[in-house]
């Protein structure tokens, strides 16, 4: 399996559980030769489908939504909430405009599992190593600072082999909001 068939993979299993999409990629997954990152990947469908759907969701929301310094949002992760991270999310949708990618209004464009379909997608005229190395980063320290026992730890292990490699001490640190600048709601919580 090529990389962008691992990172496919890990845009459909890192957002908001289903288990539709759990039980195709584990039917799918002894099919794919190639496969690396496989053994963590079946670790965490096994975990993963063993619970109910609601318990399921309740981690995800406990992992993802509930504490920030696991937050799903490249630009959080790089740059806390600040100023700049307004700007930077702009620039982010263009990119996703350029390599033909449209993000969906209900969604923000940093939003990593729609980075990671858009990795697995973009046309080869669009490839930027910039881009996946910004992605690795970000995956790198939401894992670095995960308990070794986390239900998602094994699935970002197994996407980070198809993401390049970031050299140790590399992934940045938690992320910290500026209270008094909060140019954007964030994180964004159930309304």
């Amino acid at each position: 399996m090529n990389e962008r068939t691992a990172l496919k993979i890990g845009a459909l299993l890192l957002g908001y559980p289903d288990p539709a999409r759990l039980r195709a990629v584990a039917e799918a997954l002894p099919n794919l030769p190639d496969l690396s990152g496989r053994e963590p990947l079946r670790q965490f469908l096994a975990a993963a489908q063993a619970l109910p759907p609601t318990e399921a969701e309740a981690r995800y929301v406990e992992t993802f939504d509930f504490r920030e310094e696991l937050s799903l949002y490249l630009t959080f992760q790089e740059l806390g909430d600040g100023r700049d991270r307004a700007q930077e999310l702009l620039s982010l949708k263009e990119e996703l405009r350029r390599g033909g990618f449209e993000c969906p209004e209900e969604e923000l464009p940093d939003y990593l599992p729609l980075m990671l379909e858009f990795l697995a997608e973009r046309p080869p005229e669009c490839e930027d190593r910039g881009l996946s190395l910004r992605v690795a980063r970000a995956l790198r320290g939401i894992a670095g600072r995960m308990d070794p026992q986390a239900l998602y730890l094994p699935l970002l292990q197994a996407i980070l082999v198809a993401l390049p490699a970031v050299a140790e001490g590399d992934e940045p640190e938690a992320p910290r909001g500026d209270e008094e600048d909060r140019t954007l709601p964030y994180p964004v919580r159930y309304l």
